[in-house]
C-alpha cells in the first residue's frame, strides 16, 4: 500500500515537469496505479479487505460508508480546486505551467498517502500464509458471475465517464472550466451523503435490493440529460443522478464481502475490481465510434440502457443469495 503512494508522488513530479507529452503520458500510467478517491488501482483490493476485515461485527455496511464517504469528500475537494489554475490564469490556461503547481500538491498528497499507509497497526494484516488462497468452488462461481456483471455496468459507465460529461456540458452549453468545477464539487458531496443513507437502506431492506433499487432510477436520470430543454434542468438531472447512483458502491462491497470466506476476500475484490477498471478502460474507445456515428447524445442512452439491464440481471442472479452479515 505504501508503495502505491510513493507511485502516485512519482507520478505527480513528473507530470509537474514533463517537458512533453510523451513523458507525461507515461506518468499518467503509473499514476492510474495509485491510491484515489474512487474505485480504480490496484490499491482498492487491498482496502475493501482490511475494512470488511476490521469493521465490527454487523457494521460492515456503514464502514464501508465511511470508507467511501472520506474518499468521495477528498475526490470532491480535488475536483472544486481543479478550477484553481483557471481563476490564476484569469480565464481558461492556454499552457501548461497553469496547471503544474496542481501536480506538485498530488506528489505531495501521494506522499501522505504512503506515510498513512505505513502508520497502520500490524493488525490490519491477515495471517500470513505459506501458499496461495484459492477460492472454494462456490466463491468462484459466484466471483465468476459478480464480476462479469460488474464488467458489464462499469461498461456502461465508461460511456459517460466524468470527463465525457465535462465535455459535453462544453460543447451543448458552453460551460466555463470553474463552473464545471463547482458542479462536480457538489455532485462529489452528494455521492459522499448519500454513501450514509445507502448503510442505513441496506441494513433494512437488504443490501442487493439497495444496490437496485437506487442505481436503476440513477441511469433514467443519465438518460434524461440530453433530453433536457436546458443547461439547469441537464444539470439538475445529472446532480440528481450523482445523488443515489454511488449508493450501490458500500453496499456491493458490503456485499460481496459476506459472500466469500474472510481470507477470499482480496481475490475476490481483485477480481471484480479488475474486471470493472478493464471494461471500463474500454468502453470509452467504443464511445467514440457511437458517437461519430449517432451523434454526442448517443452515450447517454447506450450508457444508461446498459445500466438499466445490469440492475435487472445482478438482482435476478443473486437475489437468493444472502450474505453472512451486514
Amino acid at each position: 500500500m505504501s508503495a502505491f503512494g510513493l507511485t502516485m508522488a512519482a507520478a505527480g513530479l513528473v507530470l509537474a515537469v514533463a517537458p512533453n507529452f510523451a513523458i507525461a503520458l507515461v506518468a499518467l500510467i503509473f499514476g492510474a496505479m495509485s491510491p484515489t478517491g474512487t474505485e480504480v488501482s490496484p490499491f482498492l483490493a487491498l482496502e475493501q479487505s482490511i475494512v470488511a476485515d476490521v469493521a465490527k461485527r454487523g457494521r460492515r455496511t456503514r464502514a464501508f460508508a465511511a470508507y467511501n464517504l472520506i474518499g468521495t469528500l477528498g475526490a470532491a475537494a480535488g475536483a472544486l480546486a481543479s478550477g484553481l489554475p483557471t481563476l490564476w490564469a484569469g480565464g481558461t490556461p492556454l499552457t501548461a505551467d497553469a496547471l503544474r503547481p496542481m501536480f506538485f500538491l498530488y506528489a505531495a498528497l501521494g506522499l501522505i498517502a504512503a506515510g498513512l499507509s505505513r502508520a497502520l497497526p500490524a493488525s490490519v494484516e491477515l495471517e500470513r500464509k505459506g501458499e496461495r488462497v484459492r477460492l472454494s468452488a462456490e466463491s468462484r462461481t459466484r466471483v465468476a458471475r459478480m464480476s462479469a456483471l460488474f464488467a458489464t455496468d462499469s461498461f456502461g459507465g465508461g460511456f459517460v465517464l466524468q470527463s465525457f460529461i465535462s465535455f459535453w456540458f462544453f460543447v451543448t452549453y458552453g460551460a466555463s472550466t470553474d463552473t464545471l468545477a463547482v458542479i462536480f464539487f457538489v455532485a462529489g458531496v452528494l455521492s459522499a451523503l448519500s454513501f450514509l443513507a445507502a448503510a442505513w437502506m441496506g441494513e433494512r431492506i437488504g443490501l442487493l435490493e439497495t444496490m437496485v433499487l437506487t442505481h436503476l432510477p440513477s441511469s433514467i436520470f443519465l438518460i434524461l440529460m440530453p433530453l433536457a430543454p436546458s443547461f439547469t434542468l441537464a444539470m439538475a438531472a445529472y446532480l440528481a443522478r450523482m445523488a443515489i447512483s454511488q449508493m450501490d458502491v458500500p453496499t456491493r462491497q458490503a456485499y460481496l464481502a459476506g459472500i466469500v470466506e474472510r481470507e477470499e476476500r482480496t481475490a475476490a475484490n481483485a477480481a471484480t475490481n479488475t474486471a470493472r477498471n478493464l471494461s471500463q478502460s474500454s468502453a470509452p474507445f467504443v464511445s467514440g465510434g457511437v458517437i461519430a456515428l449517432l451523434g454526442l447524445s448517443a452515450p447517454f442512452f447506450i450508457g444508461g440502457g446498459i445500466k438499466i439491464a445490469y440492475d435487472v440481471a445482478v438482482f435476478g442472479t443473486f437475489r437468493r443469495i444472502k450474505p453472512a452479515e451486514l
